[in-house]
């Protein structure tokens, strides 16, 4: 970068380049015979956005005014290829309609995001973080809105190796919905094909359910249970964290569950058991079935632990997805556990995602009460839609 030129040079640079990939997009748009809006709005995110915001995060902040302003604009061109919409749009209005962020607001999620990150590692990148980002820092600002939410990040866990590759061969992962139902099936069926499922397992040694709760920016919870074959019944309860989203708060059950499950095993000495855990959340079971040397997440790795940890014990451990709500007597039980750990303690530590997805739905709500006040002015889109 030359001092006299500052951040211009670049970013017309990444502006050129942009607008070069979105003629080829242009190209190929059209709302009779073109792709649909949202294949078009994946190509512009992995070709154009993925180009132009490269390193976003460390230079944004230092461009002026107006190269900031020259990127939005290619930003709302794109707005109005992805939507289909005519130019004279409102610029608010198009990003909406294409379900794309204005280039400001991905820089700031990156950056927080990286400060983080870097928080996270322990104190030597810590004090990194703050040399790059310091007091004054705009992300700071915004960082403060969710700071009382949460009090410790979760910290990175080593990854796994590829020697534990011959222990997860014996964990199964069954990803498909019981009578191959979809969402939207009516309940009485998802009851009869879920039970079918959970009726094959009755004579494994242990059964696990768990499943989460949440209540947005206020609480979650985690909850539970371990049956064993013969014997009382196990449960765990506890807080997921103010800020945990759906899926957050399944991982923590997950985890609390096979938990108290390798506590059991090994204070009954029972080995070359069987074990079969049911979840309500198939995005966490695909999460865990690409494997304990693919996943990144620090607590997706903590739950491969404990499952490697099962499986030395010779235990034959089965994942099996059920559908959530449809009367099935276990599922319901861990439900209502999780319910429960809404009024627990909320010091879980907190996800990275979700600490930055709260401080953008914090400024999200801000905008909308500025609306409904009035003290933003209301585009064509909000004016009909209401948001």
């Amino acid at each position: 970068m030359q001092p006299h030129k500052g951040l211009s040079k670049h970013v017309m640079c990444m502006k050129a380049a942009a607008n070069t990939r979105l003629l080829q997009l242009r190209a190929v748009a059209s709302p009779e015979w073109g792709p649909d809006r949202e294949k078009l709005r994946a190509f512009y995110l992995a070709l154009v956005q993925a180009k132009m915001c490269y390193g976003v995060a460390s230079w944004w902040f230092e461009t002026s005014l107006s190269d900031r302003e020259r990127l939005e604009r290619v930003q709302t061109q794109a707005a109005h290829i992805v939507a289909g919409i005519p130019k004279a749009a409102n610029r608010e209005d198009a990003l909406r309609e294409a379900r794309l962020k204005p280039i400001n607001e991905v820089a700031h999620r990156r950056a927080l995001e990286y400060y983080l990150r870097l928080k996270a590692k322990g104190p030597v990148h810590a004090k990194v973080a703050d040399s790059i980002f310091p007091p004054e820092h705009p992300i700071h600002v915004r960082l403060a809105k969710v700071q009382h939410l949460y009090s410790v990040i979760d910290s990175p866990e080593k990854p796994h190796d590829a020697t534990v590759l011959q222990w997860a061969r014996r964990v199964h992962f069954n990803i498909t919905t019981p009578g191959g139902l979809k969402a939207d099936a009516p309940e009485k069926d998802k009851k009869e094909h879920t039970m079918r499922r959970v009726q094959r397992f009755r004579d494994f040694d242990y059964q696990v359910w768990t499943d989460g709760s949440v209540v947005l920016d206020v609480s979650s919870g985690a909850g539970a249970l371990v049956y064993p074959k013969e014997g009382r019944r196990e449960k765990v309860v506890l807080g997921a964290g103010s800020l945990a989203c759906s899926y957050r708060a399944e991982c923590v059950a997950m985890e609390a569950g096979l938990k108290r499950l390798v506590e059991v095993i090994e204070l009954s000495k029972t080995h070359r058991t069987r074990v079969v855990a049911f979840t309500d959340s198939l995005s966490l079971l695909m999460a865990l079935n690409t494997g304990p040397a693919a996943v990144e997440d620090a607590i997706l790795r903590r739950i491969w632990d404990l499952i490697l940890r099962i499986v030395r014990l010779r235990v034959s451990v089965n994942f099996q997805f059920v559908f959530s709500h449809c009367g099935v007597p276990r599922n319901e039980a861990a439900d209502k556990a999780a319910e429960q750990g809404n009024a627990k303690p909320q010091s879980y530590p907190a996800w990275i995602t979700d600490i930055v997805t709260g401080v953008e739905r914090q400024v999200r709500n801000e905008m909308y009460r500025a609306f409904e006040e009035g003290r933003m002015p209301r585009t064509h889109r909000s004016a009909l839609l209401d948001h």
